[in-house]
């Protein structure tokens, strides 16, 4: 099985034998725990937060918030996985064997999603480093989805119309304190 790794390289390494190398390397324990967490999230499509990954853990594997989060850390050190940083959570997807790409986010409803564009890499290595080696560049286009783009005419809309409203009660208020007026102007008279 190929598999790209951080500098792009193919290698015949399984994410069980790349997750296996590393924690050795670093003296780490390799349990149960972090071999089940590493198979969810390499079978994984989209984007996904560590509450998110912890639900689709097997039944019989019963591993802590602590647990997914620190091997969630180790995934993306070791290559496995990518983390995004976003306002609310931090989402995780799997980098094994998946093209380099970059992402959509709507800064309304926090979702997040691939786009594939090759001219952003061909800008990114025409970019001048001196004393550094590129090894991926990651594009973040913030904006808003659809959806939030309906959301929010459906919103302003409401809200003009409330404001109509408001503005007709206030009229009409003012309409009949004018009225009383007039006939207490004339009782006066």
């Amino acid at each position: 099985m190929k598999k790209a790794n951080k500098e792009g390289l193919h290698s015949t390494e399984t994410p069980h034998d790349i997750l296996t190398r590393y924690m050795t390397e670093k003296g780490m324990r390799k349990t149960p725990e972090r071999y089940a967490i590493m198979e969810v999230v390499m079978k994984m499509t989209g984007h996904h937060s560590a509450d998110e990954i912890l639900t689709m853990m097997p039944e019989n594997f019963h591993v802590s918030r602590g647990t997914i989060y620190s091997t969630l850390a180790l995934l993306v050190e070791c290559g496995l996985a990518h983390s995004h940083h976003m306002e609310v959570a931090t989402l995780y997807e799997c980098a094994y064997e998946r093209p380099a790409h970059h992402h959509y986010i709507c800064t309304g409803c926090q979702k997040i999603w691939d786009l594939q564009d090759s001219s952003i890499e061909q800008a990114a290595s025409k970019v001048k480093t001196p004393r550094f080696k590129k090894l991926r560049c990651n594009t973040y286009i913030y904006g808003i989805c659809n959806i939030c783009q309906a959301k929010l005419a459906r919103l302003k809309k409401k809200m003009e119309k409330e404001k109509e409203e408001n503005i007709t009660k206030e009229e009409k208020r003012f309409a009949r304190i004018n009225e009383e007026l007039a006939k207490a102007a004339e009782w006066f008279k």
